[in-house]
């Protein structure tokens, strides 16, 4: 009995110890939740506070001179000044080719042959049967002189008869015409007389007329064989074989690097076929393309500035000597080379000598000069009713705090993102609002912690340009 009643005691005190250890772990759960609620507050408080900031944040930039020169960019390609097709009047084989792409040639220098047996018996044939056509020909000539003085010979015999003939009839006419006159002829014996007068005047004229005749069909036919001599079709052809026997060695017209070779060594060569080409490397240029919208802004004798990644940093100087401005698949340069395709080119002459045909460069082009000037972006500039252009800027107090205030301004040339400004109250290093939706008001009041500037974040380089990853 007294061991079930110790034992009836234990199991009671232990009931009673449940309900203590139940309080304390309650205690201990409240608090954590007190503690969790305070927590989730101030992280709340303090997230709408961020907000609210974020809300109300400006960013403020100074105010700086920026060289506004207007430039083109273009991209294009190294290629000498001036270019030379090399042809052979020539139809014969190749039978030797001494230089390959990329060889650089002196002037006259051998750069291929060709077989001229061909040739030169055609021509050793053409000069034989000159020859005899000559000799023909001189005694055609020697002829043909000879029937011209007879001609004239004869006139002059037959001439001297007939006036010979013509003036006895006269002597017999004014005869009878003075025995008519003393009644000592008869009337018929007159008029006889005077018909042999006329008869042998006409005598003459025919004679003047025939022997005429006869000198102009011998002096046409003496111009006629000269003609035959000096023009003839053998002539020409044996001018033309001697001319293709001459470009059987073809020579260098000019120094400079061969760009294309389009021949071989057994190839036969047509008259109008581009053996190879050789460019000029003494003189260099940049042929670029140009898109649409800047071709009209270009004009010859601009100076560019020329970058290339062979040489660095390098800035090589240059000049626009030429504006394509017809749009085209593939433009034709002055000296035969072209462009890449589609849209309008340029030509730009480069200082420099270094450079090799082919190579990728770019340029800009200056359209007009500015150099460093006050600046601001185009889309900060706000109008009030009266026109006048204007800009906020955030001006600050002892205490860090800044007050949006109005500066007046001019505003001059507006080239790519900004409008340069001429004159008002603007300075440089005044720390202007960007606000392009225009919804900071003037005399706005701005806590430090508002303003922030992405120099300090690092995003641009001081000059606002953005800093690349």
């Amino acid at each position: 009995m007294k061991d079930k009643k110790q034992k009836n005691e234990q199991n009671a005190g232990a009931i009673a110890a449940k309900p203590k250890k139940k309080k304390k772990v309650l205690i201990v759960v409240l608090v954590i939740v007190a503690v969790l609620v305070v927590w989730i507050g101030i992280s709340i408080h303090n997230a709408t506070k961020q907000v609210a900031m974020a809300v109300n944040t400006v960013e403020v930039e100074p105010v700086q001179k920026r060289d506004l020169s207007d430039t083109i960019s273009v991209k294009g390609t190294v290629a000498g000044a001036s270019s030379t097709n090399v042809t052979s009047k020539a139809a014969s084989e190749i039978t030797s080719m001494n230089v390959q792409v990329g060889d650089i040639v002196k002037e006259g220098d051998v750069l291929c042959t060709l077989d001229s047996t061909s040739i030169e018996e055609k021509i050793a044939d053409l000069e034989k049967s000159m020859s005899n056509a000559n000799a023909v020909s001189s005694i055609n000539t020697q002829q043909a002189a000879d029937a011209l003085q007879q001609a004239k010979d004869d006139q002059t015999t037959t001439l001297a008869a007939a006036q010979k003939t013509l003036d006895r009839a006269k002597d017999s006419y004014n005869g009878a015409q003075m025995l008519y006159d003393q009644g000592q002829a008869d009337f018929a014996a007159l008029l006889a007389a005077k018909q042999a007068v006329e008869d042998a005047q006409t005598a003459y004229d025919t004679a003047v007329e025939t022997t005429n005749r006869a000198i102009e069909t011998a002096q046409e036919a003496q111009e006629l064989n000269k003609y035959k001599d000096t023009d003839t079709t053998s002539k020409d052809t044996l001018s033309n074989l001697k001319e293709q026997l001459a470009d059987c060695e073809i020579t260098a017209p000019c120094g400079g690097v061969v760009t294309a070779v389009n021949s071989k060594v057994g190839d036969i060569n047509a008259e109008k076929n581009v053996i190879m080409t050789i460019e000029d490397t003494s003189s260099l240029k940049m042929v670029a393309t140009v898109q649409e919208a800047d071709v009209l802004k270009l004009q010859e004798g601009m100076e560019a500035t020329v970058t290339a990644d062979a040489t660095g940093d390098e800035q090589i100087k240059g000049t626009v000597t030429r504006v394509v401005r017809v749009k085209s698949q593939g433009t034709t340069g002055s000296d035969g080379s072209t462009t890449s395709a589609g849209g309008y080119s340029i030509e730009i002459a480069l200082d420099n000598q270094e450079l090799l045909i082919g190579m990728a460069v770019k340029a800009k082009v200056m359209i007009q000069a500015k150099g460093e000037v006050l600046a601001v972006p185009y889309d900060l500039i706000q109008y009030d009713d009266n026109g006048q252009a204007y800009v906020l800027v955030a001006e600050a107090d002892d205490g860090g705090n800044a007050t949006a205030v109005r500066r007046n301004i001019t505003v001059g040339d507006e080239v790519d993102y900004y409008t340069e400004v001429t004159g008002g109250d603007l300075a440089e290093g005044d720390m202007l609002i960007y606000d392009t939706t225009f919804s900071i008001a003037e005399g706005q009041t701005f806590t430090p912690e508002q303003m922030y500037s992405e120099q300090d974040m690092g995003l641009t380089d001081g000059t606002g340009t953005e800093v690349s990853e």
